[in-house]
């Protein structure tokens, strides 16, 4: 089966539309969230919030071609919704190519982009590992929530997004144990032949140990035993300045840089 890029930004898109939509009552109240889904675009809102994965526009363009009307409206859509910032994500396949230039012109800045890699499923994919790789189950949302936020550098506030979707169909998590300490956290979705694996966060004095390789390994295994042919997972790109580790250990599990994000971000309250 071919690798569908657009399949790839949809699922992304469908995945956090979940995860976002799916948090409780008190996460929804805290940050004032929402979620807006229509023509295969997704965007995330939170009015009490400036956190940009909170207040984000994914698939855009993918479905069908971005209008500079439609981009007018979208803009006054998040600013009616009274949001201090938000960002749109870029695509190399959305259209039309001339969108860049809109969105300069109307402010927004760029921020380092997102590098997208995909790998095929492979029933035997393995890392060498001392932890112990466990499925994570609806009792265990709670603990999930806590050691994905900590492991992430985010604040507690952010649990109950996290730990949303535990449970959910097309859903599995994960912990990466250490005796009986969780030291990390990661997630799947299953859409079809696409999977998502995202969440991956180690405690910081459990890192360089192996763990989020173990947790990919697993992944890339349970993804086909789901049914999925190809598996995609997403980090900061990397700059001359500012090496990422986590694209390295990605690129070891095999998966390929299939191609960048470019992350356009509009800053509202000073306009």
């Amino acid at each position: 089966m071919r690798l569908d890029e657009r399949q790839l930004e949809r699922l992304e898109a469908a995945a956090w539309a979940q995860i976002q939509g799916m948090a409780g009552p008190a996460f929804q109240e805290h940050f004032g969230t929402s979620v807006l889904a229509d023509h295969g675009v997704v965007r995330l809102r939170a009015e009490r919030a400036r956190d940009l994965s909170l207040n984000r526009v994914y698939s855009l363009g993918i479905d069908a071609p971005l209008t500079s009307q439609a981009l007018d409206e979208l803009i006054a859509e998040y600013r009616d919704a009274l949001v201090s910032r938000f960002m749109i994500s870029w695509a190399p396949i959305a259209q039309p190519a001339e969108a860049r230039r809109w969105l300069e012109e109307r402010g927004f800045r760029r921020i380092t982009p997102i590098a997208r890699l995909t790998r095929r499923t492979d029933p035997t994919a393995s890392a060498a590992t001392d932890f112990s790789i466990v499925e994570a189950t609806p009792a265990d949302a709670a603990l999930f929530g806590e050691v994905a936020a900590r492991s992430n550098g985010l604040p507690p506030e952010f649990e109950l997004g996290l730990n949303s979707t535990v449970g959910s169909p097309g859903w599995r998590h994960y912990f990466a144990l250490d005796g009986d300490r969780p030291v990390a956290s990661a997630a799947l979705y299953v859409e079809g032949e696409y999977a998502w694996a995202g969440f991956g966060g180690t405690l910081p004095d459990d890192r360089k140990r192996g763990a989020q390789s173990a947790l990919l390994a697993r992944r890339i295994r349970d993804a086909h035993e789901s049914g999925a042919k190809w598996v995609t997972a997403w980090t900061t790109a990397e700059t001359a300045d500012r090496p990422n580790p986590s694209l390295h250990n990605l690129l070891r599990l095999g998966f390929d840089l299939t191609y960048e994000i470019e992350n356009y971000v509009l800053d509202l309250l000073q306009r």
